[in-house]
């Protein structure tokens, strides 16, 4: 039988202190809770000017469940998060 697949939708903003653990604590849940299920991390970035793009992109790069959507601006936590659905 075919996992079912959920998708977390993260939207951020100059968050760089903070991603990381983000990721790892839902790595971590799927590991280990959740291992019936796939999932796709997806990472709504609105217009960081921090080191957050950085450590997004070093993070996909690794691991093929993380996407990351790079906006124009600072779209705010609600039109991030339905940007990020549309997709």
């Amino acid at each position: 039988m075919e996992k079912k697949t959920i998708s977390i939708i993260t939207p951020c903003f100059n968050e760089d202190s903070c991603i990381e653990d983000c990721y790892n604590k839902i790595k971590l849940l799927f590991d280990t809770k959740l291992v019936d299920y796939n999932y796709e991390h997806i990472f709504s970035d609105n217009f960081s000017t921090d080191k957050s793009i950085e450590i997004l992109k070093k993070i996909a790069k690794k691991d093929k469940k993380v996407k990351i959507i790079l906006n124009s601006r600072n779209f705010g936590v609600f039109r991030s998060s339905f940007n990020a659905i549309k997709r």
